[in-house]
């Protein structure tokens, strides 16, 4: 971490006008108003750090795949949304960091969760390149991973989202989309690679061929790049004119079977340095008398949802057995307070987003995002007071 650029930044080159005038920019270079928390200040960190955590999203990636022959790891996915002909290999990935110290003050990346699904890979873009322009500070950082270009970049999303076929047809299909709070994201990935948003609820089905609405017209669906989340499908009682089980002719950019594979499903597999020490919750016949060291996670939440980070004995015995498969308990992580701010120092969490395509030998990290706060949990949903929330990672030597 680069403490005193981080305190530089603050100190010096932050006012409130400026940071509303920020946000002015980078909603008008998407094209979208954002309706979430943007933190005040980026997040400065040295290339080394960059390095590592690049490195260990990858081998943890490879590392589920590695696993995905292990019956045990996959009967977690429930038959209705087990979508045939599952992918060799996640085509997106996320692995979210805490970071942590050590006694020497090294910094360590400790995973919190992994997800084989997409996250803010247009919106992040526009974010970092808004920093730059808005704050001249900063043009000596790098801001995309793997030393990628902006050019190289923007030319994988297009390769990964649309691969041979026309935009029109394909489609980013989601519930709702006009009304998530990652519409941004939706606005700005259009904007990079010519892909459109497509309710999940408008989309028609004719044999075993999907159809949306383009220009007035019926178009087959050919390439799927899937953000819709199974469980606000089931919260919002979403009603599809197609199963997720059945036979489509369709080639999915993200096959959705990783969301569920690829998941905190996978981390007592794990075996990786970053993984803490994480149990389900139907494998442990004592409950410990104290709880305090451990979180209690539902598997396939998103967005922070369920996570209890003070279990007691008693939330546990409101779980029933058949449904504690469902849960898991992991060693709590102690997150470093290494962000300089006005307010007092604050922790973070560190996304790593990756993209794997299917002639590529190793997952590519593709971009980043930060989330940062002062409170337990660093989602966006649970930071909304001053130097808190989204923003982004800016990299130098």
């Amino acid at each position: 971490m680069l403490l005193e650029d981080q305190e530089y930044f603050a100190n010096n080159l932050y006012s409130t006008d400026r940071h509303h005038s920020f946000i002015k920019k980078l909603e008008q270079n998407i094209g979208a108003s954002i309706d979430f928390r943007i933190a005040e200040m980026p997040i400065f960190i040295n290339n080394s750090l960059r390095k590592k955590l690049e490195n260990y999203a990858k081998e943890i990636i490879i590392e589920c795949i590695d696993l995905h022959s292990d019956s045990r790891y996959n009967n977690h996915i429930p038959e209705l949304y087990k979508v045939p002909h599952q992918s060799s290999k996640p085509l997106f990935s996320v692995v979210d960091f805490a970071i942590t110290q050590d006694a020497d003050g090294e910094y360590i990346p400790k995973v919190v969760e992994l997800q084989g699904f997409p996250s803010l890979f247009g919106y992040q873009y526009f974010y970092a390149n808004t920093i730059l322009q808005e704050y001249p500070f900063t043009n000596n950082y790098s801001t995309n991973l793997s030393d990628y270009t902006n050019e190289e970049y923007i030319s994988l999303l297009k390769e990964s989202l649309i691969s041979s076929y026309h935009p029109d047809e394909t489609c980013l299909l989601e519930y709702k989309p006009e009304q998530q709070k990652t519409r941004p994201d939706f606005i700005a990935l259009q904007t990079l690679t010519g892909i459109q948003t497509t309710d999940i609820e408008q989309v028609k089905k004719e044999g075993n061929k999907l159809f949306h609405q383009r220009n007035g017209k019926w178009v087959h669906i050919k390439r799927v790049f899937n953000r819709a989340i199974v469980d606000e499908l089931q919260e919002k009682h979403a009603k599809l004119n197609f199963h997720w089980n059945e036979e489509l002719d369709i080639e999915w950019a993200g096959h959705p079977n990783w969301y569920f594979t690829i998941s905190k499903n996978s981390m007592p597999y794990l075996k990786h340095v970053s993984i803490p020490k994480t149990v389900f919750l139907s494998d442990i016949e004592n409950i410990p008398d104290n709880l305090e060291p451990f979180v209690l996670k539902p598997l396939f939440s998103f967005s922070g949802k369920g996570v209890n980070v003070q279990p007691s004995k008693n939330d546990i015995d409101l779980i029933p057995a058949y449904m504690r498969s469902q849960y898991i308990l992991q060693s709590k992580i102690n997150y470093a307070n290494c962000i300089y701010t006005p307010e007092g120092q604050n922790k973070i969490e560190i996304r790593i987003m990756l993209i794997w395509p299917e002639h590529y030998d190793v997952p590519i990290p593709a971009m980043s995002l930060a989330r940062t706060g002062r409170g337990p949990m660093m989602g966006v949903r649970y930071n909304n007071i001053p130097w808190t929330g989204s923003t982004g990672c800016l990299f130098r030597d």
